[in-house]
């Protein structure tokens, strides 16, 4: 055989096991075969009429929840103008949901927090995909007239490493960690990201006055918490299935990686119950979501998870407290824990679900 020959077949070879490893890594960061088992805490009924209710926030205190809803079935280019922020009554899941004015025309909301000052005023960060394709990071102050809420805009944060944000936890009035899902622009880079579950994305910190990256290298980072006492920051990383556990300075927000946990689903957002344990609600199949996307028919399974944490803070273990094959709700993309109730919410399912845990 001429030397040019087994040259070629060399390379052929070469590229026949890329493509075989690429194809591995994303079948198993997609859940291709995964299964559900369904676990049901207890009795739940639907909250609904709300579209794409991908991430929510308890306002115990005034009895509220606060609903990030986008329709994500729109058509591009035309924005359901019903996207927003709405509101419905934690002690009366049967009420109807109130849309919350006060937001910027042109918005269309992803994740959001809310933070509580020690004199006890609050300010509610949302992230904003514009319909032009810009990103922002819109923060309000939230406060309650008799009982209804009213959001004041204060400021619209943007820039140019704000690229693809998704979820974002609050650590301050005017500071909070934002993920970046994606870092790269061009089709091919999205293509490498998706695909090759390429480690590449970030995490921010914005410091009330400039972002900075304190973390990158992730393949789709996806849900931030922060633990109330600031000491500890945990992100899921939605294609590499796992959560990542890090210890955080407070005054200056730098983060160092302590632990991680693999998961067995794409994890979402993250919330923490009472005692301190997280709360994940996420995807174990990604082909099913996407089919749920093209058609909502195809409802998609849902899971949360309770991630238990040692005393150093490092995650060491889950238990499923919900898994539906969905039926109840598709897409699970948040979960919180409130007492006996278990509310979920869902990134493409038009209802927040409210379980009564046993």
């Amino acid at each position: 055989m001429r030397p040019l020959a087994k040259s070629g077949i060399t390379w052929l070879g070469v590229l026949l096991v890329l493509i075989l490893f690429f194809a591995v890594r994303w079948v198993t960061a997609a859940g291709f075969f995964t299964s559900v088992t369904p676990v049901s805490p207890g009795i739940c009924k639907p909250i609904p009429g709300i579209a794409g209710p991908e991430d929510f926030e308890v306002d115990a205190a005034h009895d509220a929840v606060i609903i990030s809803s986008t329709n994500r079935r729109a058509p591009k280019g035309k924005p359901d103008s019903r996207d927003g922020l709405y509101l419905v009554k934690l002690s009366d899941a049967s009420a109807p949901a109130v849309k919350l004015d006060g937001v910027p025309q042109d918005f269309h909301p992803h994740g959001i927090n809310l933070y509580r000052a020690p004199n006890g005023d609050e300010t509610l960060m949302a992230v904003n995909h514009r319909s032009d394709g810009g990103q922002s990071v819109e923060i309000f102050g939230l406060s309650y007239d008799d009982g209804k809420a009213r959001l004041q805009a204060h400021s619209s944060i943007g820039g140019g490493l704000l690229v693809s944000p998704n979820d974002l936890f609050a650590v301050g009035p005017d500071r909070f960690y934002v993920s970046n899902d994606h870092v790269t622009k061009t089709p091919l880079g999205r293509f490498a990201e998706d695909y090759f579950v390429w480690p590449h994305a970030d995490l921010l910190y914005f410091n009330g006055t400039n972002f900075r990256i304190p973390v990158q290298g992730m393949a789709f980072p996806n849900g931030v918490y922060v633990t109330p006492d600031g000491t500890h920051l945990y992100i899921a990383v939605t294609a590499e299935r796992r959560i990542i556990a890090m210890s955080r300075e407070p005054f200056f927000g730098n983060l160092k990686e302590i632990g991680s946990l693999s998961l067995p689903m794409r994890p979402d957002n993250i919330s923490a119950d009472a005692q301190g344990r997280l709360i994940i609600a996420g995807h174990p199949n990604l082909v099913r979501v996407n089919q749920f996307r093209a058609d909502p028919s195809k409802p998609s399974p849902s899971e949360v998870l309770r991630v238990s944490l040692d005393k150093s803070g490092v995650p060491t273990g889950y238990e499923t407290i919900f898994a539906d094959d969905g039926a109840l709700i598709g897409a699970s993309s948040s979960a919180a824990v409130v007492g006996k109730k278990l509310l979920i919410g869902s990134v493409l399912d038009n209802k927040l679900l409210v379980c009564e845990m046993k």
